[in-house]
């Protein structure tokens, strides 16, 4: 069987505010951008990262904050808890004091202090809510942690140009994987390039109950008919195919695919099931993924 691959939508706020900059500026600026994602555990100051960029800290701290609508050290800060409050949600073995380091704070009560501030919950709450909250509740939270702009977040304001089309598919199928994680990010670290093969079915008439009530099926899709151990069922899906490097992008994608489902007057398939297939996947620090997400509806 073989899938159709459309050119994604880009959905991300660097890349959107670094677009219209000449290249010599774009150059220093993803620099300095490779260095607050890649070294977070380094704790380096934006100050530092700055210097490492060859931008003087004066012209550094202007240029950004004009450009990002936030300061260095208010990107940075957010950038850190983004990655923080993804290891809380994902990796259940993982210290929260290793997680700590591993995302620049000195120790768990700095996270500790910087979630409070900025989320209004423990790192204890957010683990929780990973097992009994809902993925509207993780939408609320991750939210705060989006980039702002004048009103509202710039990943929802990159959503709204999301490209979505009504497609008609056959019946398909995959062969489920035992044993096998339903997080994307333990996906990519088990399958690598070959992530590619893998889809994700999640019943629709499960998606407002709490994360241990919803049961993902995660296979290879790629295989023959003979092998299918999950079928799914031929008809219409809501679609886009979307580029993502944060947890923030994946929701505010998946949320207006869902909201122009309404405004345009469709019916949800509570029978069917919610989609998602990897179209491609840059195995590097800060590499980014093209989701295909598909949503049933009747027609």
């Amino acid at each position: 069987m073989s899938e159709k691959k459309s050119k994604p939508y880009v959905m991300v706020p660097e890349y959107a505010l670094l677009d219209p900059l000449p290249e010599h500026l774009q150059a220093r600026f993803i620099k300095a951008l490779t260095l607050m994602h890649q070294d977070l555990a380094a704790g380096l100051c934006w100050e530092q990262i700055a210097t490492q960029s060859a931008i003087s800290p004066f012209h550094f701290h202007r240029q950004f904050s004009e450009l990002f609508h936030e300061t260095p050290g208010q990107y940075l800060s957010r950038v850190r808890l983004q990655y923080a409050v993804h290891y809380i949600f994902a990796e259940d073995e993982f210290k929260i004091t290793d997680i700590a380091h591993e995302c620049g704070y000195s120790s768990s009560q700095a996270l500790g202090k910087a979630l409070k501030k900025t989320l209004g919950c423990t790192a204890k709450e957010i683990r929780a809510m990973g097992v009994t909250g809902t993925p509207r509740q993780t939408a609320e939270l991750m939210s705060k942690l989006a980039h702002p702009t004048a009103s509202g977040s710039l990943e929802n304001k990159l959503a709204k140009d999301l490209p979505c089309e009504l497609v008609w598919y056959p019946q398909r199928g995959m062969k489920l994987l035992p044993n096998t994680s339903e997080e994307w990010d333990t996906i990519f670290e088990t399958f690598g390039e070959k992530s590619t093969r893998i889809m994700g079915m999640t019943p629709v008439n499960q998606l407002e109950k709490s994360w241990r009530d919803i049961e993902t099926y995660m296979g290879d899709w790629q295989v023959c008919g003979s092998e299918y151990t999950k079928i799914l069922a031929e008809g219409y899906y809501f679609c886009c195919d979307v580029y993502l490097v944060s947890d923030t992008a994946y929701i505010a994608a998946l949320e207006q695919l869902f909201n122009v489902i309404e405004s345009q007057g469709y019916q949800l398939d509570t029978h069917g099931h919610l989609v998602e297939i990897i179209r491609d996947i840059e195995m590097t620090d800060t590499g980014g993924v093209t989701f295909s997400f598909q949503v049933p509806v009747l027609v």
